[in-house]
């Protein structure tokens, strides 16, 4: 097993409603997890609903492997101008 922390940003909270905003989320997860499967089968998120996603603050593939420690962020897509 395997720890790591995520931060939902923005409209993603909604999916964990009781993370406050800049609030990280701990979580224990099996060894040779990808960021694909945290997000779909753990979070339970959406792919489609994710724009950005990050690993230790630098833009990952979904196909990363997750190792102790790593600092997970989800962004949605965002409009604006």
């Amino acid at each position: 097993m395997v720890h790591i922390t995520v931060k939902l940003n923005v409209s993603l909270r909604k999916y964990r409603s009781s993370l406050k905003i800049n609030e990280e989320m701990p979580i224990l997860i099996p060894s040779d997890t990808t960021l694909a499967e945290l997000l779909e089968h753990i979070l339970q998120i959406p792919a489609e609903e994710v724009a950005i996603h990050m690993v230790n603050g630098i833009k990952s593939d979904m196909d990363r492997i997750l190792v102790e420690g790593d600092k997970v962020a989800f962004w949605p897509p965002v409009a604006g101008g």
